[in-house]
């Protein structure tokens, strides 16, 4: 019976031995963040950006750590600015955001991320201007919610940057992967980052609905330099391997790039007038047909003077074209552009009989004749 009870109490001794030993998880105290001094630096301060260079180093940057207590993961974000956009109540609201990763005091440009994001912004080609740069340091929760902990900013420097103008080819099976030969997608006057056009992807006549027709842009009528493909998600990407985008089917369609968000579209599109001038009035769209050989729009119809009339796509209100004060075709609506207002509905100058032509092939430069018979 003792050799019980003594067998019991060692048991006992042993437990208690064990928790007393256990050990308690690392707990992590966080607190407001803080950077000492002046924290970031650049490795230049005048870049001139080449084509030639895209893909080297074009400037990098070095910053001293955050400190918010007991080293919780800290992720870095560089922002670039405008020297305007740096001061007020907005100030850092429309910088261009560059997330360097958890816990790195570096980050390096290449010379083609660098001159997207400034093409963007609407800095000129060929300019040396003023661009500012700060990292931000912030503690990230563990299920992506925004961190209860406010974020700290290195201070913000001033560096010399001269971009290049950035145009866009598209190449794909509508011309035979030949960038060389590739319609432009040019910038759209006043909306720094945003490309817009028109581009005919063939169709067969045997099985109209085959698909998809398959594209990518390029910054060089070659191969040699960036080209974009499928980032997914209607983004692209500037990874080289990475897939065409593509349209479903063969047809017309408006193509759209914005490298403000990396996205683009492709909306297939026929093309109506509309109007009291023609003969469907408000209520029925006159179709066009569209000629590949010519690469434009036209239709014959009799027309008054009496009415006016709109270029219109799909027989909707999406996208449809009036003419501003100098008589030029300009979008009273599109998705990629928004509504304009106070632009003019189109009218013949005497009634009759007419052929009608759109020209949307040269990008950003559309045009209309109105040929009376």
């Amino acid at each position: 019976m003792n050799n019980i009870f003594k067998n019991i109490a060692a048991f006992g001794i042993v437990f208690l031995c064990l928790l007393s030993c256990k050990k308690d998880g690392n707990q992590y105290f966080i607190e407001d963040g803080e950077i000492a001094g002046n924290g970031l630096a650049a490795s230049f301060s005048n870049i001139v950006l080449l084509p030639a260079n895209e893909n080297t180093t074009a400037v990098g940057f070095v910053w001293t750590p955050a400190s918010f207590g007991e080293n919780p993961a800290i992720k870095y974000t560089i922002q670039l600015s405008k020297i305007a956009d740096t001061s007020g109540p907005n100030a850092w609201a429309n910088a261009k955001n560059f997330v360097a990763g958890n816990n790195v005091t570096s980050y390096d440009f290449l010379v083609k991320e660098i001159n997207i994001a400034l093409n963007a912004m609407g800095y000129p080609a060929g300019v040396a201007t003023d661009l500012a740069v700060r990292v931000k340091a912030e503690v990230p929760q563990y299920n992506g919610a925004t961190s209860a902990v406010p974020p700290v900013y290195t201070n913000a420097i001033v560096i010399k940057a001269t971009a290049y103008s950035l145009n866009l080819w598209i190449p794909g099976e509508h011309q035979g992967w030949n960038p060389a030969t590739a319609p432009l997608l040019n910038p759209v006057d006043g909306k720094p980052g945003m490309y817009e056009g028109y581009i005919y992807m063939p169709v067969d006549p045997g099985n109209p609905t085959a698909g998809p027709k398959y594209f990518k842009y390029t910054s060089h009528p070659d191969w040699n330099h960036i080209n974009y493909g499928d980032g997914g998600n209607g983004t692209f990407s500037t990874d080289g391997a990475a897939g065409g985008l593509n349209m479903p089917t063969g047809g017309y369609y408006e193509v759209t790039a914005d490298f403000n968000t990396n996205r683009w579209t492709a909306t297939k599109t026929t093309w109506g007038i509309v109007g009291d001038a023609t003969p469907g009035g408000w209520n029925s769209d006159t179709q066009m047909s569209y000629d590949p050989a010519t690469q434009v729009w036209t239709v014959t119809c009799d027309m008054v003077s009496n009415g006016s009339f709109k270029f219109r796509a799909n027989g909707e209100w999406f996208i449809n074209f009036g003419i501003d004060a100098a008589g030029k075709l300009a979008y009273a609506d599109n998705p990629f552009f928004g509504s304009v207002l106070g632009l003019n509905n189109l009218t013949v100058p005497t009634s009759g009989n007419y052929t009608i032509t759109l020209d949307l092939h040269d990008s950003q430069h559309y045009t209309y004749i109105l040929h009376k018979n």
